[in-house]
């Protein structure tokens, strides 16, 4: 896959797991403040929360893989 095309398709991804990670966090936050919360359906929204969070970083660091590669071969 060309480069743009593979750095735009993460680009993508990353947009869609940010979105979702935010939707995590303010849920688990939500739940976390709620003293009627099930202690169990917080810690599940916590670990969603973690584990879209990571994904996020996962893709961040794919792109900037992809960058540093292609700023080598147009930098030598």
């Amino acid at each position: 896959m060309h480069i743009e095309a593979r750095l735009r398709k993460l680009e993508s991804n990353y947009r869609a797991a940010l979105s979702a990670t935010v939707v995590a966090k303010t849920n688990y936050l939500a739940l976390a403040g709620d003293p009627s919360a099930p202690p169990a359906a917080v810690r599940r929204a916590k670990v969603r929360w973690q584990k879209l969070d990571a994904a996020k970083r996962g893709i961040a660091s794919q792109m900037g893989e992809i960058e540093d590669f292609e700023h080598g071969l147009f930098s030598d």
